[in-house]
């Protein structure tokens, strides 16, 4: 009887560690999850899975205006996969915003001049449902007077299935983010939501793709070689400079991107595998 209880004993404090380890393995965003993989062929992209089974495999792909790359991951102190697609375009559109599906409060990280933009029914622009911010409420509104694709940002939170949609506008990166459902895999998400996010981020960087290059003729400073790649303001507020490449940034502009805008860095958040053993 003695040693039935330690028996016992032994196991009910062994059993769960071995039960969350195995958890962990199993939803870990490795390349064993064919999600990955299925989307990779959606989108006519590739694969690139990082060394030693780490970390996520990033899909990257192509844009009308420059590169796209999506990965999973899970936020600090969440349970939940999230969903990250990101487009790295040839040409700064000058400027930062976000949108969020539903209403969430301002971000943590602050651009400098991101304010809160209010929009009502009464106006072309209105998105349902949504909470906006912006370094320039001109252009952002210029982006919504698109039809299309203001009518798919309104349907995008619907048709993903996540919890919520995060759409991110830093100077050159176009950023969306889906959370998944408590409980999917990772590999599941990408399936499943990758692809609504994937078809969002096409329109979106053809229409900034237009701005850029409207902003371009006309000479605007947010396009010159001191303006943050982040958010097109200068750099002299709130500066920093990446250790992999050197280029300057603010430091809100780098927390909201949560690393380097320059797609071939190292310190970029989504680097390619090739790109982090070449540092």
């Amino acid at each position: 009887m003695l040693w039935l209880g330690l028996a016992a004993l032994v196991a009910f404090f062994a059993v769960p560690p071995v039960v969350a380890l195995v958890e962990s393995t199993v939803l870990r965003p490795g390349p064993r999850h064919v999600g990955f993989w299925a989307l990779a062929r959606v989108v006519a992209g590739t694969c690139h899975v990082p060394w030693g089974r780490r970390g996520s495999p990033v899909v990257r792909f192509s844009l009308p205006q420059g590169e796209g790359r999506a990965r999973a991951l899970r936020m600090p102190g969440a349970r939940d996969w999230v969903v990250e697609v990101r487009a790295y375009q040839a040409h700064s559109f000058g400027f930062a915003a976000r949108i969020a599906f539903p209403r969430r409060p301002p971000a943590r990280w602050r651009a400098p001049g991101l304010t809160v933009v209010e929009l009502f029914p009464s106006e072309t622009e209105h998105l349902q449902q949504a909470s906006l911010e912006s370094t320039d409420e001109s252009l952002l509104r210029w982006l919504l007077r698109h039809p299309e694709t203001r009518k798919h940002l309104d349907a995008l939170h619907a048709e993903t299935g996540a919890e919520q949609v995060e759409v991110v506008f830093a100077g050159e990166v176009i950023l969306l983010r889906g959370h998944a459902p408590v409980g999917w895999k990772a590999g599941e998400a990408m399936e499943h939501i990758g692809p609504a996010l994937v078809e969002m981020l096409r329109a979106l960087s053809a229409d900034l793709g237009e701005l850029a290059l409207a902003l371009r003729n006309v000479g605007d400073p947010a396009l010159g070689a001191a303006a943050c790649p982040g958010c097109g303001g200068m750099t002299g507020v709130d500066p920093w400079a990446c250790t992999g490449c050197g280029r300057h940034m603010h430091r809100g502009c780098r927390e909201m991107l949560d690393g380097c805008a320059n797609p071939r860095c190292g310190m970029a958040a989504d680097a390619l595998p090739v790109a982090r053993t070449a540092g």
